[in-house]
């Protein structure tokens, strides 16, 4: 008699659907030039695609819930032992999945528009120096995402070594949970996701769920039939008990917020008739909007919250005062009077990272820089992109930066600006040409060559800026983080954070209408000033004031 080689499989769950990008998407892979942006993963025929095992990795990590590892998990997922033979794979097989521009699917069963590469979007990061407000060394460089609207093939399945209710019916109801999670947008996919990336939804339709048993000849036949009555619904295969370990533990923030002045963060070039645009990301196929990077606002927010540490310890806003923290060299530190750096930019750049890491409340609510930190952690806030009420189409943004039509000179030679009609446009859009002018300090007149353009987009509505805090990761810096955020969104409230670029120029002031926050000690939504005045306050401030007192 021949042995049996493998696992028996009883039943097998599928699932077949497609994900939304409700942001933009980035999924590192392999680059040949050094000097381009952070790459896009793509496959062996060059189309862009979000690989299995990073979809795998998310899930498992879904699953997991407020447990690292939990032993409940280990028969489905797989493991692998610390020491010595032994393990077993994961009953969850994720397939590769193509980026596209529709659903559709071509006679092979694969996406029958795969997204054209050259539709990606680029955004740049710049790390802001806290002495001197301009770039910091070392700390500018993009990615190539997947833009908001596109969709990717989700294909999962969950094979079952038992029946009955230890095997198909737990492994159906844990599909089921995992395929909801998806389509309550919780799940995200690949890099920088405190900072709005990776946000992905699951359509409703087309969503194809099967259920086949494969320990019996009708089963089988059913499977080589392609029977219909294979085919279930969602609803159908709910169940109450999944098995899964507790849920994480989120507090949501939405600011509800108007503009007072320009807010805009600079476009990623220049256009070839307007010099500075504003940043723009893909709504559809066919439209564009304006848009407040998540890193941009939680740059803006972490300058804010160091500030407030700083000041609430009694701290320098300069270096910290042991020449040799984090493993910086003396010489590499900045000057705290000039704000230069005495030495190489990698020298700098590593005194910088230090910089950042020094204040624990911010290192736990914001993440830690350093890569040499044994103990760094990602943060647990997360900023969504904010993206403006306005839609903008993709033929009148072309007209605007020049790709359709090249600027033309006048009878000087001078560059024109945009036509009457392009102007009056964009005014019904909320958006209109400024130009500024250089001084010469000699002639009193304008300088040569230093007439510059500006799209300020001074009468544009804003969705509310959304925030979300992971308080099971801050564990025990739980009471104190929190405090450091309510200050924050109680300044921000008050006007003191501006948002955007050319903060310095009269742009970013805003009016916060209002914060309301939902989940942690909150089961209802309820509005910041509502929450400083709560009973749940006093223990949170307690805490502040202990961290403060106990870091001094």
């Amino acid at each position: 008699m021949i042995a049996r080689v493998g696992r028996r499989v009883t039943s097998r769950i599928r699932a077949r659907g497609w994900l939304r990008t409700e942001s933009p998407l980035h999924v590192g892979g392999l680059g040949g030039d050094p000097a381009e942006p952070l790459p896009i993963a793509v496959d062996g025929l060059g189309r862009v695609y979000v690989p299995g095992t990073t979809l795998a990795g998310v899930l498992r990590n879904w699953c997991r819930g407020r447990e690292q590892e939990p032993k409940s998990l280990s028969d489905l997922w797989g493991y692998t032992p610390d020491q010595g033979d032994g393990g077993r794979a994961s009953r969850v097989f994720v397939a590769d999945a193509l980026a596209a521009t529709t659903c559709r699917l071509d006679e092979h069963g694969l996406p029958a528009t795969p997204l054209d590469p050259a539709l990606l979007e680029f955004r740049p990061f710049v790390g802001i120096d806290r002495s001197t407000g301009t770039a910091a060394p070392e700390f500018l460089y993009g990615r190539a995402v997947v833009p908001a609207g596109c969709y990717l093939r989700l294909e999962i399945d969950i094979e079952s070594t038992e029946a009955g209710e230890l095997g198909a019916d737990l492994d159906q109801a844990r599909m089921v949970a995992i395929l909801a999670a998806l389509g309550r947008g919780e799940i995200r996919l690949g890099a920088a996701t405190s900072r709005g990336f990776g946000s992905v939804r699951l359509l409703d339709d087309p969503l194809d769920v099967v259920v086949d048993r494969l320990d019996t000849p009708e089963g089988l036949l059913a499977v080589l039939r392609d029977d219909p009555m294979r085919r279930r619904s969602v609803t159908s295969l709910r169940s109450k008990d999944t098995g899964l370990p507790e849920r994480r533990e989120v507090l949501e923030v939405s600011i509800d917020w108007r503009p007072l002045s320009p807010v805009m963060v600079r476009g990623t070039s220049s256009g070839l008739i307007v010099d500075t645009l504003p940043l723009t990301t893909r709504v559809d196929r066919r439209h564009l909007t304006l848009v407040l990077p998540g890193s941009s606002l939680k740059g803006a927010l972490r300058g804010h919250a160091e500030f407030v540490e700083l000041t609430a310890r009694g701290l320098p806003a300069g270096v910290p005062s042991d020449a040799t923290q984090g493993g910086c060299a003396a010489e590499g530190l900045p000057d705290e009077r000039t704000g230069t750096a005495v030495g190489s930019p990698a020298a700098y750049s590593a005194a910088f990272r230090a910089q950042l890491d020094r204040l624990p409340a911010v290192r736990a609510l914001f993440g830690a820089v350093r890569d040499d930190d044994a103990e760094r952690r990602a943060g647990a806030l997360r900023v969504e992109e904010c993206q403006a009420e306005v839609t903008i189409p993709e033929t009148l943004w072309r007209s605007v930066t020049g790709a359709d039509t090249p600027p033309v000179g006048d009878e000087d030679g001078e560059r024109k600006g945009l036509s009457e009609g392009l102007l009056d446009r964009l005014e019904g859009l909320g958006l209109s040409q400024a130009d500024h002018v250089a001084l010469d300090r000699w002639t009193g007149g304008a300088a040569d060559g230093r007439l510059f353009h500006v799209l300020e987009p001074h009468a544009v509505d804003w969705a509310p800026i959304r925030l979300s805090v992971d308080l099971t990761r801050l564990g025990d810096d739980r009471d104190h983080a929190l405090a450091l955020l309510f200050l924050t969104l109680r300044d921000l409230s008050a006007g003191r954070i501006p948002l955007g670029a050319l903060v310095n120029r009269g742009f970013g002031d805003i009016e916060v209408k209002e914060i309301t926050l939902t989940g942690g000690g909150w089961t209802e939504p309820i509005s910041l000033p509502e929450v400083l005045a709560s009973r749940e306050i006093e223990p949170i401030a307690q805490a502040w004031t202990d961290y403060v007192t106990r870091e001094a």
